[in-house]
């Protein structure tokens, strides 16, 4: 099944390509266009390097490669996009205007160029600089705590332009009292991550109660729950699965294995301690779960609200009509709080269109 799925996807994938070239040198009205129809089909072919590199990991041509298709693919989705949206506009000019000139020349194929290189920079920038998003939560605390939750970070992803001590830094100069790492922070076979670097500036981060994480999807995809737990061995950060910690006698996190690595559905862990119980899990789709088990607040992240447009609409979509769940921000449930990061880094495309990266940021009293 997924081999025919990849494959309806793939002659999907050069049918448009096709189409779009062959529009394309149209336009120009070129003498050589089966020489240049075979180049451009050659550059949309560099894509492909994409779905191989999660295949076989590690090998360095292919993550070069496949991090110049993530570039290619993001070019193109967003040029077809911008020559739609002219097309339309100059369309609907000539009906306006009763005029009969051709919609799709020269001048359409520029400014579709230039919006569609315009769009991915400022998606490169939008991932480098990251947002801050305040919120309070009323914990009943006898002092007011700081926490910062972030997620996604995605270290030595393909693709990724993630700058772990540039993270770090940011993360020190909020002065947090307690950080939360939802989920997929990295991604990537152990093997193939630079452990030492990973442990040297994570243990950088200076917070008063300490540093927990998560599992999320991506770090099973290669990696055994064994091989995780491993890579953390020497950082600060605490590891929690499906664990429960107590943080200054005030209130308590939940950290739950992520649902790939195959936990059991509503089985939690938990103390009979009466304190407010936080629950991190990566992914959002089951906070009823946390919910149901006197969770007041729930922090997920895991959707990158789509991390590119249209990818936010589709994946909104889906999410409520498969699991009936939101994809993004902060929602409230009766006396329960759904709060959903965007995240930090970013997978595959190393940009971010449908929202800067984030460093959530709550304050707690």
């Amino acid at each position: 099944m997924t081999i025919l799925i990849l494959s309806i996807c793939l002659i999907l994938y050069f049918m448009a390509m096709y189409t779009l070239i062959e529009l394309t040198l149209r336009a120009f009205q070129t003498k050589r266009r089966c020489t240049w129809m075979l180049i451009l089909l050659f550059f949309c072919t560099i894509p492909m390097f994409c779905v191989l590199d999660y295949i076989h990991r590690g090998n360095l041509f292919i993550e070069i490669m496949a991090t110049l298709g993530y570039f290619i693919l993001a070019f193109l989705i967003y040029y077809m996009l911008s020559l739609l949206a002219i097309i339309i506009i100059r369309f609907i000019y000539n009906v306006i205007k009763k005029q009969r000139t051709y919609w799709y020349d020269k001048i359409t194929i520029f400014i579709g160029t230039g919006m569609s290189i315009v769009i991915c920079l400022m998606g490169i920038l939008c991932a480098q600089i990251p947002v801050y998003t305040e919120h309070y939560f009323h914990l009943g605390l006898q002092e007011p705590m700081k926490a910062l939750i972030l997620s996604d970070i995605h270290y030595q992803s393909t693709g990724s332009m993630l700058s772990l001590k540039r993270m770090v830094e940011q993360i020190n100069q909020q002065t947090p009292d307690i950080v939360f790492l939802v989920g997929d922070v990295f991604d990537n076979h152990i093997k193939n991550i630079n452990k030492e670097q990973f442990i040297y500036e994570t243990n950088q981060i200076q917070s008063k109660y300490g540093v927990y994480a998560v599992t999320g999807n991506h770090e099973f995809i290669n990696n055994s729950l064994t091989e995780i737990e491993e890579f953390y061995i020497g950082s600060q950060i605490h590891l929690l699965i499906d664990e429960e910690v107590q943080i200054a006698n005030q209130f308590r996190i939940y950290g739950r294995m992520d649902y790939k690595g195959r936990r059991e559905n509503n089985k939690f862990y938990l103390s009979k301690s009466k304190l407010p119980l936080i629950v991190l899990d990566h992914q959002p789709q089951f906070f009823r779960e946390a919910k149901e088990q006197g969770a007041i607040l729930q922090f997920s992240g895991h959707t990158h609200n789509g991390q590119i447009f249209p990818g936010n609409l589709f994946l909104f979509f889906l999410n409520q009509i498969l699991y009936k769940s939101p994809s993004d921000k902060v929602h409230k449930y009766d006396d329960f709080t759904l709060s959903i990061t965007r995240g930090y880094g970013t997978w595959g495309f190393p940009m971010r269109l449908t929202g800067a990266s984030q460093i959530m940021i709550y304050h707690f009293t």
